[in-house]
């Protein structure tokens, strides 16, 4: 029966009576007896003729619902039945004691019923429910059904009489009866009979036959469907339809917006509305009702708090105390629990109406979010106060983790492109961060393992915080695990693909790993894009396009960084890696007689040497402009073309300048190429301007280089005339 079908049949009974009263003789006589007695409808008892057709036998009693007809929810009916008609055996309704769920089940079960396609043989409804609402009591039924073997009994009665019941496990018959016909079983308020034995029947149900429950707490094997508050329009309809119906005359009157108010205050719950029409009905005040709502509280939440383990009550007191939106990694922190131990505990709170789960922005991170539901808090505040020693526990813990935020939050601003900061954003990110510097730690103490599985912890903890994937990355990465790294940096970067470090890291980890340096350099410039970036970015976007071979665009980028005004080193950095790139690239355009292009490379580097402060010209850096130098001296020389040769004399002055700007000694050192080298004995020799220069290891900057000496190899030295044994290189340096 649908909320205006009374009043519907009402109006049209009474039009036909006014368009003629001798025609419609029964009609006029019930309508007169309805208004004389109108409790006369209470006695009636109503005879329908037999239904020719094969309709599926069914037992679905009365809806609870007729006083005022189903109020809204057609969304939620709609996906109940969509749902069983869908591939999942067992469907759940789940709400809070009164809000509506056995209402809407039998709503469902009817249009089922009455749908012609529908595919089973029979509606079969069981009810567990143990406790019943009034207006000043909660009662207890002497006959509720109280464990599913009761449950079951029941079931196999409904299903095939008093004597199919009473012989053998009922468990067993009702599952033979749903094997020989598809049976929708209804087994209503099943939260008092909540074991094994239960679980193990859903489990075992033939093909064809189904199961609807409704609980106030889920099993975990089927499809739930939640119900929430009704609208406040709905909720004010309810109410305006149930004071009209009873005569609530204290209650007919009220405005609009004042019914609007009360009904918000009693949450849209039914239930709650329901018993306060009751109330008022029974000579309470409004106001009196709104504020003492204890048994209401109890009847709708007593016993599900009582199935709860201890953990779970543990969290619900951590949201007592600490309300509004935690996620589990914050809940897990106040807590002091492990990832494992949080999610059983709110899985376990998510079967129940405790609880609310929220998909909610923290920050740049989008994490599933829990509080504690209005009736939920009004109860355990009610009927389970936080003890003063508990509640300081928790506000302490929260007080540690809001200052351990502050602190990472200030990491994160000072330095963000270094790789052993962690990324925080928000709250939510806090106490994972703090997991994954313990990670850092441990991975400084040699613990790689142990680091990783305190990686996969965060990762358990907040699978969309990317920083959980980044450190592992970090990790394998050190240990020269590049697969299971890049494996990390992709799972990172799918969860944030905008953030500038992640880019900058896992672009960086492509290029230098090598594996995709095409890929790398893409991220690299995407992290430049998106934020205002250090030097150290663009040096790695240089580096990158070397590694591409284009060296044009990586003289480009080095120059980029001299503009950024960066630090000495970073600077010197860029000129070193600037000065290589315009003699990797002198080289492949000279190959190809393009010495247009290389007068262009060279400009760009001279611009950039000549902006670079003189600090920056140290070690390579420096030789890289002695030896552009000595290329552009050598193309005056070779071109044709007398503007390009101009080009190339400007260009050596130019650089020979900036030199002279630094040190004027620097003028004398020379560009040579290795002649050959004894590997026992650790000397060789280099031509250099038509002489040859020995030297020895020990002649070298830097020792390391020694193992790139090979015949060919050009290398930068000061010569030295005045050793007995003849020319000496010093102050060797590998250029390649």
């Amino acid at each position: 029966m649908e909320v205006d079908d009374l009043a519907a049949v009402y109006d049209t009974a009474e039009e036909a009576r006014e368009s003629s009263a001798e025609l419609w003789t029964n009609v006029a006589a019930t309508l007169r007896r309805i208004e004389e007695d109108p409790a006369y409808v209470l006695g009636l008892k109503i005879s329908l003729v037999a239904d020719p057709d094969k309709a599926p036998q069914h037992n679905l009693p009365a809806p609870e619902f007729d006083e005022t007809g189903f109020f809204g929810r057609r969304k939620e009916v709609d996906r109940i039945k969509k749902a069983i008609n869908g591939a999942y055996p067992v469907v759940s309704i789940l709400g809070d004691g009164g809000i509506g769920k056995t209402s809407i089940a039998l709503k469902a079960a009817y249009e089922l019923l009455d749908d012609p396609k529908n595919p089973f043989d029979a509606f079969v409804w069981v009810s567990a429910k143990a406790t019943i609402l009034t207006v000043n009591e909660i009662r207890r039924i002497s006959d509720a059904i109280e464990s599913s073997l009761g449950l079951f009994a029941s079931a196999a009665e409904q299903l095939g009489g008093k004597k199919a019941a009473s012989t053998g496990d009922p468990m067993e018959e009702v599952l033979e009866y749903l094997a020989a016909f598809r049976v929708l079983l209804i087994l209503d308020n099943l939260e008092t009979v909540l074991d094994q034995r239960l679980r193990d029947f859903l489990l075992d149900l033939p093909m064809g036959s189904k199961v609807m429950i409704t609980s106030r707490i889920g099993l975990g094997i089927e499809n739930p469907v939640s119900l929430a508050p009704l609208s406040d329009h709905d909720a004010t309809r309810l109410l305006y339809a149930l004071a009209r119906i009873r005569d609530v005359k204290a209650l007919q009157g009220i405005p609009a917006s004042a019914v609007t108010k009360m009904v918000q205050a009693m949450k849209g719950h039914p239930a709650y509305i329901r018993w306060f029409v009751s109330g008022v009905q029974a000579g309470k005040r409004p106001e009196e009702l709104l504020q003492g709502n204890d048994l209401l509280l109890d009847f709708c939440m007593s016993n599900v708090y009582g199935y709860l383990s201890d953990a779970a009550r543990s969290v619900l007191r951590s949201m007592q105390v600490l309300p509004g939106r935690r996620s589990q990694a914050e809940l897990a922190f106040i807590n002091d629990y492990s990832a494992n131990a949080i999610q059983s505990s709110l899985l376990e709170l998510m079967t129940t109406n405790f609880v609310q789960m929220h998909g909610a922005s923290m920050g740049d991170t989008s994490e599933t979010t829990y509080h504690l539901s209005d009736f939920g808090k009004q109860y355990l505040d009610t009927r389970h106060a936080v003890r003063p020693q508990q509640r300081l526990w928790f506000e302490t813990r929260s007080k540690e983790l809001t200052e351990l935020g502050v602190a990472l939050q200030a990491e994160s601003t000072a330095s963000p492109y270094d790789p052993r900061t962690i990324d925080v954003k928000g709250p939510g990110d806090f106490s994972v961060a703090r997991i994954l510097r313990e990670a850092l730690r441990e991975y400084d103490r040699g613990e790689y393992d142990t680091a990783l599985v305190t990686c996969r912890e965060a990762q358990t903890l907040a699978p969309g915080y990317h920083e959980s994937w980044r450190i592992e990355a970090f990790v394998h990465t050190e240990t020269r695990d590049t697969g299971a790294a890049r494996a990390a940096y992709e799972r990172a970067i799918e969860l944030a693909p905008a953030s500038p470090t992640l880019n900058y890291f896992y672009g960086s980890f492509l290029v230098n790993d090598g594996s995709d340096p095409q890929l790398g350099l893409e991220l690299l410039q995407k992290s430049a894009v998106i934020a205002d970036v250090p030097p150290s970015v663009i040096l790695e976007i240089t580096w990158a396009h070397m590694q591409l071979n284009d060296f044009d665009s990586a003289v480009t980028s080095a120059a980029h960084v001299i503009s950024l005004r960066p630090s000495t080193d970073d600077g010197s950095v860029a000129l070193t890696m600037g000065g290589r790139a315009a003699v990797y690239g002198f080289r492949k355009h000279s190959d190809n007689l393009a010495f247009d292009k290389t007068a262009e490379l060279i400009e760009v580097f001279v611009e950039l040497a000549e902006g670079a402060r003189v600090e920056m010209l140290y070690g390579e850096g420096a030789d890289r402009l002695i030896q552009l130098a000595y290329i552009c001296d050598d193309l005056s020389e070779k071109v044709d073309d007398d503007f390009l040769a101009a080009s190339f004399e400007n260009f050596s002055a130019r650089l020979r300048d900036r030199l002279r700007a630094l040190d004027p000694d620097l003028l004398d050192r020379r560009i040579g190429i290795v002649k050959n080298k004894n590997q026992d004995r650790l000397f060789g020799f280099l031509r250099s301007w038509r002489s040859d220069y020995f030297f020895h290891l020990s002649n070298l900057c830097s020792q390391e280089e020694w193992g790139y000496l090979s015949e060919g190899v050009i290398v930068a030295f000061d010569p030295v005339d005045d050793d007995p044994r003849g020319e000496r290189a010093t102050r060797l340096r590998w250029l390649g």
